[in-house]
């Protein structure tokens, strides 16, 4: 705001305005001028993140800002010249800012949301209405979900407890007290698109149709949900055919696909249309063309539902790995897209098709066969279960049950978060257990009509047949036998699946001239065909038999002793509030000779298999920092790792992940001595015992967390050679390198040189 001179007479008052007359500065974007009275405001702030500093500058007449942190279960405050706790107002809170003097203060607020998401804690939580505007109550109700307590919003007067009727509505930035009884995560309908990136040649006509239709999609969805995914979060990436996929894979630019260039071409030339990924999800955009390639038929609005559902989905839970199984999560994905009105859908369907009636009879395999495999049928037969799962208790459960699977707050403080298993989840929103269900879905079945047709098998198919015993040679009846198509050492297509009948036997009809895996699944065990037999552990610990379909063997099985309690251990872990760090464990024998992943199951453990019975240590891997399970907590050495015995008996362990290791870091960049950054090289930093090691980024920088404290070699393996870090200049061999110490802080600016010709070290 400027002076004009010529205003001389009026400057007085002029200047009084500017002290009650401030604005956000939000240029860009729609604002709303709030009058602040004198006292406290309650006010609610979407937009970007802005430092109380700067809104002390612009309210003059503010000594004071404070809210509730529901996360912490306190008040955090700042006072103007002071300081305080709050430093920060970030998008979706409330706070409150209080006026000094006898009058009021018109403020100009940007309500532009920077983000659509919120975590709400169990509590009171202050937060800001980031969604449409004048969006109905009982609307706002149905995207926090069943574990909404109350509603107020002091400022409006508003006062709302789930089952009322309300004919009111919040308008954006209203500022709300929500209290719910559980930790939730709540997206809020901003109506923002989220980012879209086309790549390949798709022509500018084209783009605007899809942006259309995603346009229509997310307010099909909102409509449907109440809930949209958080836009600052999503991207949706087109393609415009396979080779655009895979070069953009290889260029690795953002948005990256979390598997290699080759399992993408894999997956997408055997009919993958989309995919759900950590950032969104990818499609091709080619399905839109007037006559489409067929690795694009079919990839349109309905691709764009189902995907866009898993986002939600994922958004819900959080992104760690699904726990939830593949006919829920499927299931409800491909119901959706069948929801689809005519305008919106390509298809004719009101409803599920008939036809997928048909696939279900055909098929033998249990409900409980479809919790883990990407099988077409489970697609099917879960979207059949979602219908009657509608009927039976509302739309709202759908995404009812992803919500209540996100972790809780467990322990003293609320410190620490564990995530539900899926089996106690469901049995709270729908009120069933497991077994239960099962056995009702399973009567189900049993009153479906004929198929109209016979099962249609490819001409070109061939048979594998066998027989599956337990070790008392009865037969393994109700299990199930998998094969999956594997190209060098990538699985791609669909997975083929067959009940082991009352006998024992089994026939898989697979396509010609391919390489196949064959695992038995028992719920959660997996079996591999290896060299040896039946094997337990991921893809039978890698030493999986591969069977080429042009010679198949008729193969004659046997369940090893034990099944799938031998050597088995099922880990829980428990982490610390905050902690996003990705968790890998491993299972380690006592000479250090071999390794065994272990995966997490749809109960919400660790579950891993040895190879053998014996003793093994568990390794916790927090990123790239290793830590050691022992009794007491994970320790930093391995010579201190506990051994645990593994037999016929399953053993089940408890980890907490501590807050005092891999608390920190050793920083720097890899480069040669010409300044060419390495990257992609995994740098190590070992010291007696601790080791951990972290990849170089695409200018050569490490960020390598370590154990504990202590001295660390940097190094990293070229070839037969160790290559260490030295501060006069890289060096060869284990001992030879300049030790780094750590004491309780970062060290950082490490500046790893070596010589252009790396291998000249080690000659």
């Amino acid at each position: 705001m400027r002076l004009s001179l010529a205003l001389a007479s009026v400057a007085v008052a002029i200047i009084v305005a500017m002290i009650y007359s401030v604005s956000a500065g939000a240029a860009d974007g729609p604002t709303e001028r709030v009058t602040l009275e004198p006292g406290d405001n309650f006010i609610g702030w979407v937009a970007e993140p802005i430092a109380v500093d700067e809104l002390f500058a612009q309210i003059p007449s503010a000594p004071l800002i404070y809210t509730w942190s529901a996360d912490s279960r306190e008040y955090r405050y700042a006072i103007r010249d002071v300081g305080g706790t709050l430093e920060t107002i970030e998008p979706g809170t409330s706070v409150q800012i209080r006026i000094v003097g006898e009058d009021s203060v018109e403020w100009e607020r940007p309500l532009t949301p920077a983000k659509g998401g919120i975590t709400l804690y169990s509590g009171v939580n202050w937060v800001a209405w980031n969604g449409r505007d004048e969006w109905p109550l009982d609307q706002v109700a149905r995207g926090i979900g069943t574990s909404l307590v109350s509603i107020e919003a002091p400022e409006r007067g508003i006062v709302y407890q789930p089952g009322e009727d309300s004919t009111e509505a919040l308008r954006r930035g209203d500022a709300l007290q929500v209290r719910v009884s559980r930790d939730l995560r709540w997206l809020q309908p901003t109506g923002m698109m989220p980012k879209i990136v086309f790549v390949g040649d798709t022509s500018e006509s084209l783009q605007d149709e899809i942006t259309g239709d995603i346009r229509r999609i997310l307010d099909f969805l909102t409509e449907t949900f109440a809930v949209e995914s958080d836009f600052s979060e999503t991207t949706i990436l087109l393609f415009s055919s396979i080779d655009a996929a895979v070069e953009h894979a290889e260029s690795g630019q953002e948005p990256r696909f979390t598997g290699s260039p080759s399992w993408l071409r894999g997956m997408l030339e055997a009919g993958l249309l989309g995919q759900a990924q950590p950032w969104g999800f990818f499609m091709p955009s080619c399905g839109w063309q007037s006559s489409p390639p067929p690795a694009c038929d079919g990839g349109t609005t309905e691709t764009l539902a189902h995907e866009w559902f898993h986002v939600l989905q994922d958004q819900l839970s959080t992104r760690h790995p699904h726990l939830s199984p593949t006919w829920m999560s499927e299931g409800t994905a491909t119901w959706t897209q069948y929801q689809l009105p005519p305008d919106l859908g390509h298809t004719t369907y009101e409803g599920l098709p008939s036809w997928m009636i048909d696939v279900v009879a055909h098929r033998d395999e249990p409900l409980s066969a479809g919790e883990n495999g990407f099988y077409d049928w489970v697609y099917w037969i879960g979207a059949l279960v979602t219908e009657q799962l509608v009927e039976q208790h509302g739309i709202d459960s759908l995404l009812e049950f992803d919500r209540q699977l996100y972790p809780q707050s467990v322990g003293k403080d609320r410190r620490w978060v564990k995530g539900p298993g899926w089996h106690e989840t469901f049995e709270s929103v729908f009120r069933v257990t497991v077994p239960t269900f099962y056995s009702q879905i399973a009567s189900w079945r049993e009153t479906l009509p004929e198929p109209d047709q016979e099962r249609s098998i490819d001409p070109d198919d061939v048979m594998l047949s066998g027989t599956v015993r337990h070790s008392d040679g009865s037969p393994a009846a109700g299990l199930i036998a998998n094969a999956q198509e594997y190209q060098e050492g990538i699985a791609i297509g669909r997975t083929r699946t067959a009940v082991i009948g009352e006998t024992g036997t089994f026939s898989l009809f697979l396509p010609s001239d391919t390489i196949q895996r064959l695992k038995i699944t028992d719920g959660d065990c997996e079996l591999w065909l290896t060299n040896d037999g039946l094997a337990t552990g991921s893809e039978g610990g890698n030493q999986h038999r591969d069977l080429d379909t042009r010679s198949l063997p008729k193969l004659r099985l046997t369940i090893p002793d034990g099944g799938c309690d031998a050597n088995r251990i099922s880990i829980d872990v428990l982490r610390l509030r905050g902690d996003e760090r990705q968790i890998d464990v491993f299972l380690n024998s006592e000479d250090g000779e071999t390794h065994v992943h272990v995966a997490t199951d749809h109960l919400g453990a660790y579950t891993a298999y040895a190879p053998e019975a014996g003793r093994y240590r568990v390794r916790v891997w927090l990123d790239y920092c290793g830590l050691w399970y022992q009794r007491g907590g994970l320790v930093a050495s391995e010579q201190r790792g506990e051994l645990i015995e593994l037999s016929e008996v399953p053993v089940t362990i408890s980890v907490r992940i501590p807050a005092d290791l891999c608390a920190h870091q050793i920083s720097g960049r890899l480069v040669t001595t010409g300044g060419s950054p390495l990257a992609g090289v995994a740098v190590f930093a070992d010291s007696d015992g601790p080791s951990s090691w972290a990849p170089t980024d695409a200018e050569g920088a490490f960020n390598i967390t370590v154990p504990n404290n202590g001295n660390y070699l940097l190094g990293f393996h070229l070839d037969d050679c160790w290559i260490r870090y030295g501060v006069s200049g890289a060096t060869h061999g284990w001992r030879s390198g300049t030790p780094i110490s750590v004491a309780d802080e970062d060290v950082t600016g490490i500046e790893f040189i070596v010589p252009d010709d790396p291998a000249s070290l080690c000659r």
